[in-house]
């Protein structure tokens, strides 16, 4: 859940996020694909969103550190496991044996999380909202979070995924004390 935090990725798209995917030289992970549902119902990969939110996804350092460890993990998991089912796929997160996850296990999983640790329910949604309000309290700017967002309209980004902040507030409140008469001082 912490990548997407990071990333502000829709639960669809970091579930089929594959190694292949993830170039920890350049620390970003790719997103072209997302798991969704066919008409029939069934789990199937599917073309991300919209054709903004295909890229790359630079995240932090300390981040990429973690999943490159994951990685190991993965890897020793994999070579261990007797009836290993992902054929050539490569999904970073799985239910044991290399099967992309049902569409709704994310939520399912973020629920039970929430619920162990007696933390009131937010949406895993939600996490998209906290990422851009992480990117806000940081003094991104607003196009900088439309990007990371990948949403195709800045006017999302500005009216839906941010919101009023107590700390945006002081901090644009502080850049006016440049104006006080007292510390102006005036040629004579």
């Amino acid at each position: 859940m912490t990548g997407s935090l990071l990333g502000g990725f829709r639960r669809g798209e970091y579930s089929v996020v594959e190694w292949t995917d993830v170039d920890h030289d350049w620390g970003a992970i790719w997103i072209d694909k997302q798991i969704t549902f066919d008409k029939e119902g069934n789990k199937i990969e599917d073309e991300v969103k919209t054709e903004e939110s295909e890229g790359w996804m630079a995240m932090p350092k300390w981040y990429m550190a973690q999943l490159k460890e994951y990685e190991r993990i993965w890897k020793k998991e994999k070579f261990q496991c007797n009836d290993w089912a992902g054929e050539n796929k490569s999904y970073l997160f799985h239910g044991g044996k290399g099967i992309m996850y049902f569409p709704t296990t994310p939520t399912s999983t973020w629920r039970k999380f929430l619920q162990k640790k007696g933390i009131p329910h937010v949406k895993l949604h939600g996490l998209r909202h906290t990422a851009a309000m992480l990117l806000r309290e940081s003094l991104a700017d607003l196009k900088t979070m439309q990007e990371r967002l990948r949403h195709t309209k800045i006017g999302t980004t500005a009216d839906i995924y941010t919101h009023s902040s107590d700390m945006i507030s002081r901090e644009a409140a502080n850049r006016l004390e440049v104006f006080d008469p007292k510390r102006l001082r005036f040629a004579p």
